[in-house]
């Protein structure tokens, strides 16, 4: 699982090398260093879960405007994050995953303003089955 990690950094390097925008090249550097902490952490059995979601808001927030030579390392960026999701989050209580995944404020607010869909878009991220989530929705989330 590592080694997807560890791929998606060669191809941003590969990526980089394969730039001709400067703009870009810069901003892979950027990514490359953010990432390989997270690839040290990993390989020395840290848990890494958390830091996903930082890694994914640097890369929406930011915009590389050739994505050609960095297509591959997101791809394996995508690949990655959900095989390590699916990993981490597997032999997790519901409540642990929403807390490993910092999402268990906004589940608590979509969940008491009675707002359903996002409370099912909330556990469909922390990879509830639907069978669950719909037992969770009736139970414990309070009706608008």
């Amino acid at each position: 699982m590592h080694r997807k990690l560890a791929e998606c950094i060669k191809a941003l390097d590969q990526g980089i090398g394969k730039s001709n925008r400067p703009e870009d090249r810069k901003l892979a550097s950027d990514y490359l260093a953010a990432l390989a902490p997270l690839l040290a952490q990993a390989t020395l059995g840290e848990d890494i879960l958390r830091d996903l979601n930082t890694i994914e808001r640097m890369f929406g927030n930011s915009w590389i405007f050739d994505n050609v030579p960095f297509e591959e390392a997101f791809s394996i960026w995508r690949k990655f994050r959900q095989e390590y999701e699916r990993f981490s989050l597997g032999a997790m209580t519901v409540n642990e995953r929403l807390f490993a995944l910092k999402l268990d404020d906004e589940f608590q607010a979509a969940c008491n303003s009675g707002d359903e869909n996002r409370v099912r878009d909330i556990l469909e991220r922390a990879q509830v089955d639907k069978e669950s989530i719909t037992r969770i929705v009736k139970n414990q989330c309070k009706k608008s």
